[in-house]
């Protein structure tokens, strides 16, 4: 089975202004790969007995002015479509679409639908997870491939090579954007420094949690619209209709990172920003990430 559906009521721990929605998603391709792949995803091992982790590696939220990442509140009621494609032993991804219409969770999620992003009721979300462990005991800054031996993929369907997520990830890390900015204008640039958070940003496992890179991410944009003279209110409000993260490296706790951040103005009026996320201590680039926004003027 690489179709899979529920539905799930919103709480206060599943939503909000920060990155509760995202990280819920997550445990909802957690539950899908351990379904369909069956593995324990939570307590898998290596070959050697080591733990290791189904680690998100890509991770896009396409969404709309109607139904954005910040959409869901308390109550709402949200039916998941879930299909999962595999890339081999050490890697899978997984594609939601998440509404609030039964009607429309029902029709078939296939790859040529869910990459038109056409229906401006749902949210579309792409995550491609890779199985890593830690290479040094007692650190997060050299973590290695190692996919548990009862990781069963070979029953998945491929993906078209068109859809692929190796052509977004690529790209940002050589370009350091996903975005094409030709025609864009480079309105400012900003460099926020952050330190990670042992009280915050950490995971059950020590990770620097993948949620905690879309709050380290919102953290450097909101420092941006500040610096660009707008009020917190209309941070609140803002509508991101698609990011794209690529998680590079992790950190350990108290590691000093810098956040370099380029804001855009699009030709057809809506806002980009690239934020760009590095150890400070050794260089190493960790996550790159771009936003596309509505403009001030659609706010």
């Amino acid at each position: 089975m690489t179709t899979i559906r529920r539905t799930e009521l919103i709480r206060p721990g599943m939503c909000g202004h920060n990155s509760l929605f995202a990280g819920q998603i997550g445990d909802w391709t957690w539950d899908a790969v351990a379904e369909a792949c069956d593995t324990d995803v939570l307590r898998a091992r290596d070959a050697s007995g080591a733990p290791t982790y189904l680690s998100f590696f890509y991770y896009r939220i396409r969404g709309s002015r109607r139904f954005h990442l910040r959409t869901p509140a308390f109550g709402d009621e949200l039916h998941i479509t879930t299909r999962l494609f595999g890339f081999g032993s050490e890697s899978v991804l997984t594609l939601h679409r998440i509404t609030r219409s039964a009607e429309r969770a029902a029709r078939p999620l296939e790859p040529e639908d869910f990459y038109a992003f056409a229906d401006p009721d749902c949210l579309y979300v792409e995550n491609f997870n890779r199985w890593v462990a830690r290479g040094t005991p007692g650190t997060n800054s050299g973590l290695v491939r190692a996919s548990p031996p009862d990781f069963r993929h070979r029953h998945l369907p491929e993906l078209p090579a068109r859809y692929s997520p190796r052509h977004a990830y690529d790209r940002a890390r050589r370009a350091l954007t996903f975005l094409d900015h030709d025609g864009d204008l480079l309105e400012s640039e900003l460099s926020v420094g952050y330190e990670v958070d042992p009280s915050r940003d950490l995971n059950g496992a020590g990770l620097l949690y993948f949620a905690s890179y879309f709050s380290i991410v919102d953290f450097a944009l909101l420092r941006l619209w500040r610096s660009l003279g707008r009020d917190d209110r209309s941070f609140l409000d803002r509508v991101v209709q698609d990011q794209q993260l690529c998680c590079l490296g992790n950190a350990d706790a108290g590691q000093p990172l810098d956040a370099e951040v380029r804001h855009w103005r699009r030709p057809d009026g809506r806002e980009a920003v690239d934020v760009v996320l590095r150890d400070r201590t050794a260089g190493r680039l960790l996550a790159v990430c771009s936003l596309q926004l509505e403009g001030e003027k659609d706010r």
